[in-house]
């Protein structure tokens, strides 16, 4: 039998990450990828890394940030994207938007742990 994961993004608490930084993970019931939207505020917390494992997608839906990848920043706004390869080290710096950025974040294969993470965090929100 075919597995249908539906929701609406409005529905769905914020997590915090880390200082500056809160997501919603959502589409979890898809096989292969994660999708994620996070709010980053101005003056985030950085935190460069990679996904040894993992590609990413990045989408900016609004604000706008410099992304940082492999050293080298992007100016980014409202539809800007960019493509992160498997083990490449990259973050967000948000520091001068009018707004709090929101982007998406596509990532294959998928990141169980994001998924984990946010289900243990849905069933202690509705308690």
């Amino acid at each position: 039998m075919t597995k249908i994961d539906y929701g609406n993004l409005d529905n769905l608490p914020w997590q915090f990450v880390r200082e500056g930084i809160t997501r919603k993970v959502f589409g979890m019931g898809a096989e292969h990828i994660n999708l994620t939207i996070n709010k980053i505020e101005n003056g985030n917390e950085k935190k460069p890394h990679s996904h040894e494992e993992n590609e990413q997608i990045a989408f900016i839906l609004e604000g706008e940030c410099d992304y940082y990848v492999d050293g080298s920043p992007y100016r980014m706004t409202k539809g800007s994207w960019i493509t992160i390869p498997a083990g490449v080290e990259h973050y967000i710096d948000v520091y001068d938007s009018p707004v709090p950025v929101l982007n998406m974040d596509i990532f294959y294969p998928l990141r169980e742990e994001y998924n984990e993470s946010y289900a243990k965090f849905i069933e202690n929100y509705r308690k």
